[in-house]
């Protein structure tokens, strides 16, 4: 499965701590945001953007955008007023009363400061009942065609022909954005991700286009992948820390531990049949359910394992190597043992050190380490002891 995810369905993310949490889940996150838009990146993002190359922006293909299309016109009817009139009727008829607040492009602010705020409040030209949708050209995020047909079907607005903004009645907006975000991954290997998850579900929504127009929006369910792998963070970094790591720190981390990252996707990945059963749960109370019972049948008990082979090594990774603790039965009969004969003599003991505690040391931390690398979930250990300290090193 794709290591890079897409982020969906605004061009600004709406919540830091998320953001970081998915930079501790893929390779790289890409988002479909113009150049021409007003950047109002929060701080944190402006942080991760200016420090890593791990926040890449692009836009729909003209490939994308007219496979999008060519499933709504499916949908929607043929040409001509009595086609169009239908369409209109029965999207309005089932369209609800969704608050987007400021739709696509003029940001709707986080869930939690839903306030009035003077950078995302839109022109009073552009209706608040609207999801505005990017159309100024490169960078496009609708077809001019679809765009078009939309208008004149009565469920799409355009202050005028040079407005690079058209807004699309809430349901219809969603879905087609949920739908760009599903083509755009299919060609170009990415796993969809949101952090609101009062859009749709975005694998698979091109071909249930016709079911996702005809029902009630009801919040999605994370992409099972990401879902589990934010879990399973979750399940080792306490809640209020993630919020306090510095961006610097994070991604420090994240260049340290690349490979144990690697061998954890891998991981996802041997639970692959698993994962696709739980997408299929329509509840998404008893998908979070069943994603935590599979977190403590197939990753928490591998996670314990490891904790306790790395505990009979005899060294303690949250305090390094000074946590050593050294077997002085595995040491019998060497010159380690000399030293408790010889009482402490200096001469003795600094030869005995240099002769074989040393080497001993060596050869318990390249057995932790092979013992950690070679374990999948070595990256959620390491996440669990690093990133759960305070700025000092110690654990708060």
């Amino acid at each position: 499965m794709a290591s890079i995810a897409l982020y969906y369905p605004w061009m600004h993310f709406q919540d830091s701590d998320w953001l970081k949490l998915a930079l501790l889940s893929w390779e790289r996150i890409v988002r479909l945001r113009p150049r021409a838009v007003d950047d109002r990146d929060s701080e944190v993002v402006r942080a991760i953007r200016g420090e890593s190359d791990l926040l890449h922006e692009t836009a729909p293909s003209r490939h994308d955008l007219e496979t999008v299309a060519g499933a709504f016109f499916e949908i929607l009817g043929g040409e001509g007023p009595a086609a169009r009139y239908e369409a209109a009727r029965a999207l309005r008829a089932s369209d609800p009363a969704l608050d987007v607040s400021a739709g696509e492009e003029f940001l709707m602010v986080p869930l939690s400061q839903q306030v009035e705020d003077p950078l995302t409040m839109v022109p009073l030209s552009h209706s608040r009942k609207l999801l505005w949708i990017y159309c100024g050209g490169t960078g496009t995020k609708i077809s001019d065609e679809l765009r078009r047909h939309l208008v004149e079907a009565g469920v799409a607005r355009q202050v005028n022909e040079r407005d690079p903004w058209v807004g699309l009645r809430p349901k219809l907006g969603t879905v087609y954005l949920t739908a760009l975000a599903d083509t755009v991954a299919r060609h170009n290997a990415l796993s969809p991700v949101t952090d609101d998850l009062r859009m749709h579900h975005a694998v698979g929504a091109l071909d249930q286009l016709a079911d996702l127009l005809d029902q009630p929006v009801t919040p999605a369910f994370e992409d099972t992948r990401a879902a589990y792998v934010h879990l399973s963070l979750r399940a080792v970094i306490r809640p209020e820390r993630i919020a306090a790591v510095p961006v610097s720190r994070l991604l420090g981390f994240r260049q340290r531990y690349a490979p144990e990252l690697a061998a954890f996707h891998a991981h996802i990945d041997s639970l692959a049949t698993e994962l696709e059963q739980i997408a299929a749960v329509e509840n998404s109370a008893l998908a979070q359910a069943h994603l935590q019972a599979l977190y403590e049948r197939a990753t928490k008990p591998q996670l314990d394992e490891l904790r306790r082979a790395l505990r009979a090594f005899g060294i303690e990774s949250t305090v390094g190597t000074l946590g050593l603790k050294v077997d002085l039965g595995a040491a019998s009969g060497t010159a380690l043992g000399s030293l408790a004969i010889s009482e402490g003599h200096p001469a003795v003991g600094t030869a005995a050190v240099a002769l074989t505690v040393v080497p001993y040391i060596a050869g318990r931390l390249k057995a932790r380490r092979e013992q950690r690398t070679g374990s999948p979930v070595a990256y959620l250990l390491a996440a669990e002891r690093k990133l759960n300290r305070s700025p000092l090193g110690f654990r708060t």
